[in-house]
């Protein structure tokens, strides 16, 4: 088995950078209890520093240990606020996108003039992608946008976008193409960084084994050889799979989004628009805080029961997948070479006389 390398990138808990920064100046914060609470980006911030995470927000992320590592604590809380987005107050809603449009990574736009009141929208945005940092991907919590609108006898909430976002950290591992050096990503060619060379960290067999065993029991991310590409196809499968592809269906949006278009108060109980918001704005974060729940149940089953290696995660056979390609390479070369040739069997008895 291999060895811990000096220095690996396994996620520690971390606050998350920014949970109040709002997409614009109209989203409002809500308490657990549903209730606004009517805090401006730099009270929460203070809140945060006097009072700690358990007034904001504290999210961890899933990480891709290193060889040999124990996987840190990695669960989502769900006791915090839901950030709820106010749209500007609208009296209807006309014409006939049922989805918010991508505006740039990791955030969307809504053109009200192209959406039919009432629809399901699709979910957009993304994680932000950083270059180093650790390998980790850490889900936000989602911003939901809504509009009021003038029913004739009510005043009935109408969803416009679910913006999702989230953190996401690859460091890119070393790779030298033709230097006899490691940590390395493998480079099976003439003049590349595989040898035959016995007792070197290049030889072949040893990369192959560097690589082989990383999504095994008690595996992970080897101390001399691995790939940027398979760190990056760890997170990408947390985000695809275990997030979009599990955790979030776990919460059933388009139920979710049906329950919110239903929500509604009597005309006559405000005045207008705009205070129709005020009565609404509880029920929406109430509603929106059991989604919320429900994806960060499934997420934390995700991560505490399968985010190791061997144990059946999306991350680790994905980041597996990549390798297996090296792996394969590695072997066809040292094949082409006659390296890995069985060895000549022991000569016979020397015949008699």
């Amino acid at each position: 088995m291999d060895r811990v390398r000096a220095g690996t990138e396994a996620a520690a808990e971390e606050d998350l950078p920014g949970p109040w920064r709002a997409p614009g100046p109209s989203v409002v914060p809500f308490q657990a209890s549903g209730r606004p609470a009517h805090l401006t980006p730099a009270a929460v911030l203070s809140l945060q520093g006097s009072a700690g995470n358990a007034a904001t927000s504290r999210v961890l992320g899933a990480a891709e240990a290193g060889f040999g590592e124990t996987d840190p604590d990695q669960t989502l809380r769900d006791e915090e606020p839901v950030l709820v987005a106010a749209e500007g107050v609208a009296a209807t809603v006309s014409g006939g996108s049922p989805a918010p449009v991508p505006a740039r990574a990791g955030g969307v736009t809504v053109d009200l003039d192209a959406l039919s009141a009432f629809q399901t929208v699709a979910p957009g945005g993304g994680p932000n992608r950083h270059n180093g940092g650790g390998n980790d991907c850490t889900p936000g919590r989602p911003t939901l946008t809504w509009a009021v609108v003038d029913t004739g006898a009510t005043w009935k909430v109408d969803v416009t976008a679910l913006r999702l976002t989230g953190e996401m950290h690859v460091t890119d591992w070393p790779s030298a193409p033709s230097s006899m050096t490691v940590p390395n990503t493998a480079n099976p060619v003439d003049g590349g960084n595989i040898n035959n060379t016995a007792g070197s960290p290049n030889h072949w067999q040893a990369a192959i084994d560097d690589m082989t065993d990383y999504d095994t029991v008690g595996g992970g991310r080897g101390p001399n050889w691995h790939s940027t590409a398979a760190s990056s196809a760890h997170e990408n499968a947390h985000w695809d799979g275990d997030y979009l592809g599990d955790a979030l269906p776990a919460g059933n949006w388009a139920q979710t989004n049906t329950d919110l278009d239903a929500i509604s108060i009597p005309k006559a109980s405000a005045a207008d628009a705009a205070a129709a918001r005020v009565a609404l704005e509880p029920l929406v974060a109430a509603r929106l805080r059991t989604f919320n729940q429900a994806v960060i149940a499934r997420w934390n089953v995700l991560i505490t029961t399968t985010d190791k290696p061997g144990s059946g995660g999306r991350g680790y056979a994905a980041g597996q997948a990549v390798l297996n390609g090296l792996i394969n390479g590695v072997r066809a070369y040292a094949t082409a070479k006659g390296w890995n040739a069985p060895p000549a069997p022991p000569p016979g008895p020397a015949p008699g006389p």
